[in-house]
């Protein structure tokens, strides 16, 4: 239901406001939807599967936020599909964080209270945060999600665009420009996100696989932090298979250089203890 009412509303806007996105196939998976509707958690399985064939882990983000808000999840923390789907996550061996609420943007107890909520729902450490839209202020985002308990922040990049903001190829901590010292905050810089390759530049699948690989090699001539964004519900798409097969490829190209393919919780662990024997 969630997903046929997100997908005519996004129809909606595209028509009348002048969305990014493709008209046909969001009303192709509408119809199928109804027709044909996708078991829950099969997305992650799908995903979950990719990752595996290289050994690779990441961070999941979830969202919590008002629940009945245009912006806001498709679920409670309670919903039985989610913690089936957290439970594959953990299997997995990979990280649980949150997903910044678009009305929770930059409110230190907003964020502290999804940390929490999250963390204790699920019984996980919960240390990192993107938020939603990448919605990103500075220094107040940062400001807000230090003060929060978050220990370390994955929003950072260009909006609309691909490629590394500001030319951080590398982790760091903001510097707080009231007091000029660093923020107790790793951030990890955003590399590549699917909305910005598929919604917003309209690439087809093998023009957005270039594009964002041609934004990845100067990371990886660098020494680099790769970091990918990709939303779950475009895989197991029939009508989005673009965004599922350029994510497997990116996969792919990378894992023939070997890389150290990690959550955000272990690179923000590890640079730390970097940046203190320095």
């Amino acid at each position: 239901m969630w997903r046929i009412l997100a997908d005519g509303n996004h129809v909606r806007r595209m028509i009348t406001q002048g969305e990014g996105g493709n008209v046909a196939l969001a009303l192709r998976r509408m119809a199928r939807c109804i027709v044909w509707p996708r078991r829950t958690g099969e997305d992650f399985r799908v995903l979950l599967d990719i990752e595996a064939q290289y050994r690779f882990r990441s961070t999941y983000y979830v969202l919590h936020d008002p629940y009945w808000k245009r912006n806001g999840p498709r679920y409670g923390l309670d919903s039985a599909g989610l913690r089936g789907i957290i439970e594959q996550i953990k299997s997995a061996n990979c990280e649980i964080g949150v997903h910044g609420g678009y009305y929770r943007y930059n409110n230190a107890d907003a964020y502290r209270e999804s940390r929490l909520a999250i963390s204790d729902k699920f019984d996980v450490p919960v240390t990192g945060i993107r938020n939603h839209l990448l919605r990103f202020s500075y220094p107040e985002t940062w400001r807000a999600q230090a003060a929060a308990g978050f220990s370390y922040d994955s929003t950072y990049g260009p909006y609309r665009q691909i490629g590394v903001a500001d030319g951080h190829y590398f982790p760091f901590q903001p510097v707080d420009p009231a007091t000029g010292h660093s923020m107790n905050l790793t951030v990890l810089p955003l590399s590549v996100m699917d909305v910005n390759l598929f919604s917003h530049l309209r690439l087809t699948g093998q023009q957005a696989l270039e594009a964002a690989w041609k934004a990845i090699v100067p990371i990886i001539e660098r020494g680099g932090l790769v970091s990918l964004l990709w939303h779950n519900n475009y895989f197991h798409e029939p009508e989005y298979a673009d965004w599922q097969w350029v994510y497997h490829q990116l996969l792919d190209r990378c894992a023939q250089h070997q890389p150290w393919c990690a959550t955000g919780a272990e690179i923000d662990s590890w640079c730390r203890q970097q940046w203190v024997n320095k």
